[in-house]
């Protein structure tokens, strides 16, 4: 919500002047900066800091199932059965990545082999 334009101020000011919002701290985010172009509500938004750290994003979950790694500790058992249920994320990275090597390898057979015929 502190991303400037991302949110209209029509938005903005519905959502946090009528309702507010809480913003849980994460790692390496300074949230006073982050509050600074919402100012003007805030009485209205209400920040939790962590008491323990907590670096978990998207972008891990699926780094660590990219690579065969377990998330059951660092999502709930029923996300984690959400994700496994749904076969979300099994298309990223891995699956992918394994695919690339195997065109590089036929792209690369097919040319040696086509320069040893001529």
């Amino acid at each position: 919500m502190s991303e400037p334009g991302v949110w209209s101020e029509a938005d903005l000011d519905h959502i946090l002047g009528r309702y507010g919002v809480l913003i849980i701290e994460r790692a390496g985010a300074d949230m006073d900066q982050a509050i600074d172009s919402l100012s003007r509500w805030r009485h209205n938004i209400h920040l939790i800091h962590q008491l323990v750290q907590n670096d978990v994003s998207s972008t891990k979950v699926r780094l660590f199932l990219r690579r065969g790694l377990s998330v059951r500790y660092l999502l709930p058992a029923p996300v984690v059965d959400y994700i496994e249920q749904h076969g979300l994320y099994m298309d990223d990275g891995a699956g992918a990545a394994e695919k690339e090597k195997g065109k590089e390898k036929e792209a690369t057979a097919a040319s040696s082999s086509s320069s040893s015929t001529s």
